[in-house]
């Protein structure tokens, strides 16, 4: 199989997987972008062609990636089909964790099938990015009939994929919220603890380094109910009951959150069969009669 592949965007995701593709011996023919001296960098590093005009770029493609911000998609899939450049039985992709497909839709008119295809992943800079990219796990929906195009990409490239059904696109993507940006939000909560005794983030982040660590390491290796560990999991009541009532005393606006947090986990421990349902149910009463 070969095809040629064009991208419209020029930003780091855009200009990092095309890179990437390259690199995989697939060919890049261009990039067009809002800012022309983007795409001039992007095809720089692709030894690509940096366009000013969609439609000689598009007339050469067979797979097309928009790689704009999310605001953007509808508009550039709006240019496309006012311009009436567009091949049937082109492939066109985009690459937003928040879209389905079916914002593509109006290029099926056209005759062409649409897709998106979505790295588990961040891209802070260029080349740590590409070289990211080689572990990155990618999530695909769309069409039926060409989705083997793009599965044979990723197989060629190396990279591990999901196919999700488009209607579930947005709980994919709220998954992924949750544990990559809700994450940092659980971490500066925790911050927030060390930091009312007097003891800076900065601090407490290299003090604490080794136990996230450990932690992901046994979520890696255990799941998360049996990755559990500390005194929810232990059943330990008066532990908990003394982290109650000091965060009541000393930092009252952090109790709603750690309750509700200590809730979910009780929960999670609840599934591990070997726990105390007797301890359950006693931190369980605790953590529901505080009152805030």
């Amino acid at each position: 199989m070969y095809v040629k592949i064009c991208f419209i965007g020029a930003g780091k995701v855009g200009t990092s997987f095309g890179l990437y593709l390259s690199r995989k011996g697939f060919d890049v023919i261009g990039y067009y972008s809002k800012s022309f001296e983007s795409a001039k960098k992007a095809a720089y590093l692709t030894n690509s062609i940096a366009y000013k005009r969609l439609s000689p770029m598009i007339k050469l493609s067979d797979i097309i990636f928009i790689t704009t911000n999310d605001d953007a998609i509808k508009s550039v899939v709006n240019q496309l089909s006012q311009e009436n450049i567009l091949n049937k039985g082109q492939i066109l992709v985009h690459m937003s964790g928040s879209h389905s497909s079916s914002i593509l839709n109006s290029v099926m008119n056209f005759g062409c099938y649409i897709y998106s295809m979505h790295p588990l992943q961040s891209f802070a800079d260029i080349e740590n990015s590409v070289k990211k990219l080689e572990s990155t796990v990618f999530t695909i929906e769309g069409n039926i009939e060409k989705i083997n195009v793009l599965e044979w990409i990723l197989k060629k490239s190396g990279n591990k994929y999901f196919k999700i059904d488009s209607n579930f696109k947005s709980i994919y993507h709220a998954g992924a919220c949750v544990i990559s940006n809700y994450l940092v939000t659980l971490m500066d909560f925790g911050f927030s603890f060390f930091n009312s005794i007097g003891i800076d983030e900065k601090s407490a982040f290299e003090a604490v380094y080794p136990l996230i660590e450990g932690t992901i390491e046994n979520i890696k290796t255990l799941g998360c109910k049996n990755a559990l560990t500390g005194p929810i999991s232990r059943g330990d009541s008066n532990t908990i009951e003394n982290h109650l009532d000091s965060i009541k005393v000393n930092i009252p606006d952090k109790l709603s959150f750690y309750k509700a947090m200590a809730l979910m986990t009780l929960d999670l421990s609840s599934k591990v069969p070997s726990r105390d349902k007797e301890k359950i149910e006693t931190l369980k009463n605790i953590l529901q009669g505080v009152d805030e």
